[in-house]
Formats: structure tokens, sequence, C-alpha cells
């Protein structure tokens, strides 16, 4: 059955160059792919030797998850070395720091919360 145009909800495109707001330094890439007022994506491409302090994330609980590479992942009390199609979920206000000390690029795509979110589980 087909439903009237009127009747459709409309597309929302956001073209890149109205939300995407790159940075790059000492071998980070961090691009915003999207953001709204209750989450933020990035994807974010780290040379060999790079590391990602979770301060420049801003203060939200995030989600990341591993295209490429093997990133490691650093909080005070514990660590985590990760591969392509794992992920990691920071619901704690600890700082903690992404590095790549891999011989090639790691590539994550990162989901932070603006908002406050019910308990995340892994």
């Amino acid at each position: 059955m087909m439903v009237p145009m009127s009747a459709r909800v409309p597309l929302k495109i956001v073209r890149r160059e109205q939300s995407a707001r790159s940075r790059q330094h000492r071998g980070v890439l961090a691009e915003v792919i999207y953001k709204c007022d209750v989450l933020e994506i990035l994807r974010t491409e780290m040379e060999t030797g790079s590391t990602y302090d979770s301060l420049e994330f801003g203060d939200f609980s995030a989600v990341h998850f591993v295209i490429g590479g093997t990133p490691a992942f650093r909080a005070p009390q514990q660590s985590a070395d990760l591969m392509p199609g794992d992920s990691i979920i920071f619901n704690e206000d600890g700082p903690y720091t992404i590095l790549n000390d891999a011989p090639s690029r790691a590539v994550i795509l990162s989901i932070l919360f603006r908002a406050p979110v019910p308990a995340m589980r892994a």
C-alpha cells in the first residue's frame, strides 16, 4: 500500500558541513559526524603512538566501538587491549586514556551521551 507523500515522515539529512567539526592534533583526528541535544557520535582515527584523553571527549558517559586497529583503554583501576569488533562502555566520571601503541592506525566510533542515560550493560 502506498502512503501519500503528505503522510510520510520527511527525511532529515544532516550535511557534513552542517554537523561535522574536525580537529587533528598529536596524531589524532576526531570528527563529530552527528550531534543533537542528547548524544554525539564521533569517528576517531589514531596514528601509531598517539593518545586521546577522555577529558577531550567532555564529561559524558560513552560507548566506544573499535572499527580498526588494536587500541588500549587505560583507567586508574583497570585497562583493556581491544580489537576490531570490541566495544567498551564508560559510565563513570573517572578519567581514562585511549592509546594506540600498535604499528597500524586505530579507528574508533564513539557515542557520547550528553544527557543522563539509564545504566548501560555490556
